[in-house]
């Protein structure tokens, strides 16, 4: 089997008790990032609560989250989705920290970290500067992750493609994903489908991945089991 991701330097959890924390630690987090699954049910939820048809080809997912209506946008569970936003924020960030040494340490670690918060504090701030306040600052607010989630999908593609090709590939599969979304975005195609296609990269990248992480102590243990069936077996044999 292949394994997906494991932390810098180290082949495998150790099953000694000091390591403990760190298979918590990046289970917890794992488990927290494959929560943002959850964020596609939001979106639905309120795009149904909506007072007129909502378009998931052409209204923007800013429009789920406006709190004043007007005879074309009117949404009236705008709590649900602003509340998501915020969490998604808090959950990047969260992860970006907890899974920092799954990346090469030093200045490459940390810069991938301040990144994440980057797009952790504008994803959030897309809850709390609204389009219908202000298109331009609601613009202002998102356009940090706008290009941050690209950058990042990037590096690591290029950081992990000796260590970890298999994430690197997967990186450079949602850094193309949302490349090329925010190239049809600027061409006007159909903004709710472009627009999903620069935004869902990142948080589908980061639910995939935390779901794998939090599985690998599952998978080890189902493999050391194996291990020690295959060892006992030779030994009855002999």
């Amino acid at each position: 089997m292949i394994t997906f991701v494991r932390p810098a330097g180290q082949a495998e959890y150790p099953s000694d008790t000091a390591d403990r924390q760190n298979r918590l630690r990046h289970t917890a987090t794992g488990l927290a990032w494959t929560l943002i699954f959850a964020y596609v049910v939001a979106e639905l939820v309120t795009a149904t609560a909506w007072r007129t048809a909502y378009s998931f080809r052409y209204d923007t997912i800013s429009d789920l989250g406006v709190t004043a209506c007007t005879p074309s946008v009117c949404s009236p569970l705008h709590l649900v989705m602003n509340a998501t936003f915020v969490a998604l924020g808090l959950i990047t960030i969260i992860g970006a920290m907890g899974f920092r040494d799954y990346l090469p340490h030093g200045l490459r670690q940390w810069s991938i970290v301040a990144l994440a918060v980057v797009i952790g504090l504008s994803t959030a701030a897309t809850a709390m500067f609204l389009s219908n306040d202000g298109v331009v600052v609601h613009f202002l607010a998102v356009l940090p992750a706008f290009v941050s989630r690209h950058i990042v999908l990037i590096l690591l593609t290029v950081w992990l493609w000796k260590q970890r090709r298999l994430v690197a590939v997967w990186s450079a599969f949602c850094a193309a994903t949302g490349i090329t979304g925010t190239v049809l975005l600027a061409i006007g195609l159909q903004v709710g489908i472009t627009e999903r296609l620069v935004f869902y990269p990142l948080p589908t990248w980061m639910a995939v991945t935390g779901t794998a992480i939090a599985l690998t102590p599952l998978r080890i243990r189902a493999r050391q089991r194996i291990r020690s069936r295959t060892a006992t077996a030779t030994l009855t044999s002999n």
